[in-house]
């Protein structure tokens, strides 16, 4: 990264990948450039936004198709930087999805610096969804702020590992089909309703603890992160990929009680995380307020 890159002397453009979740509409909006990451349904390959979404991802998913995800073309993501510095952008600050979950942060790092002189700071956000759209949020405030940009790299290092993050997927069909766990295993785990609560830690997803009840453990969840992580300096959210309404309704209600009324918004899960964990998943997100404000009053 080159160091001591003042804002005022450049034009700085804010991008990250898809698996942010940030909505069409707020990335215009506050003009987030977003790169689309892929996935491969039955050997044929879909954009992230573009040419799949979530309930197109379900269906496919539920219907037996096989699901991968792979890493983008090199030559599409140098042609994606190449139009932004086409605009008169001198530098780009691209997140990626965490490095432990995939290997776009070192793709894209090597073409900043094979294709870019480096002129595009690449930061791993070690999260997805709206842990990591949090993190964008921050960079946005900050670039907005006049703050420059190797201050802005390090005050989101500082961000990476202060969060709370649980998921729980419907069953063990998902992570059979991609390898994560023996066909046997998943096979006795669907039988007698167990699944697995998993964890996002320093960048990595991990197996908290088993479940058989996912509302009782939803509600053990966000009775931990009341008591821990504080609403003056933490934002909650609810995260679903074709979850069950009963289900939300009630961790909504939990939370709601818990805080003393607390009204939380579900957002969806990022398609790289789906095509792993399967439909009926369901998560809780815990990330650090964007400076002064809230992550509910971008949503």
């Amino acid at each position: 990264m080159k160091k001591n890159i003042n804002i005022h002397n450049a034009k700085i453009a804010l991008s990250t990948d898809s698996s942010c979740t940030i909505s069409k509409e707020l990335a215009k909006k506050l003009n987030i450039n977003v790169f689309p990451l892929n996935v491969i349904v039955d050997g044929e390959e879909y954009l992230d936004g573009i040419s799949i979404n979530q309930d197109q991802l379900c269906e496919y998913m539920r219907g037996g198709k096989v699901i991968k995800t792979s890493t983008p073309p090199p030559a599409m993501i140098v042609e994606y930087f190449k139009d932004l510095f086409d605009k008169g952008f001198d530098y780009v600050i691209h997140f990626t999805i965490s490095s432990k979950l995939s290997s776009m942060f070192s793709l894209f790092t090597n073409i900043s610096h094979d294709s870019f002189d480096d002129k595009v700071i690449v930061i791993d956000s070690y999260s997805v969804c709206s842990l990591m759209l949090s993190h964008v949020l921050y960079a946005h405030e900050r670039l907005n702020e006049g703050i420059d940009i190797d201050v802005i790299v390090e005050e989101i290092k500082n961000r990476l590992n202060d969060n709370y993050v649980r998921f729980i997927p419907e069953n063990l069909t998902a992570l059979k089909n991609g390898g994560r766990i023996s066909p046997a295993i998943a096979a006795l785990g669907n039988l007698i309703g167990l699944k697995p609560v998993l964890s996002l830690f320093e960048g990595g997803l991990g197996k908290d603890s088993m479940t058989r009840n996912t509302k009782k453990s939803m509600k053990e969840i966000i009775d931990f992160a009341v008591k821990n992580y504080p609403l003056e300096k933490y934002d909650y959210t609810i995260v679903s990929f074709d979850g069950n309404d009963a289900l939300l309704s009630s961790i909504k209600d939990s939370i709601k009680e818990d805080t003393k009324g607390l009204e939380v918004k579900v957002l969806p899960i990022a398609i790289n995380v789906c095509a792993h964990a399967g439909p009926g998943t369901i998560g809780f997100i815990v990330s650090p307020r964007i400076l002064n404000h809230s992550l509910n009053e971008y949503l």
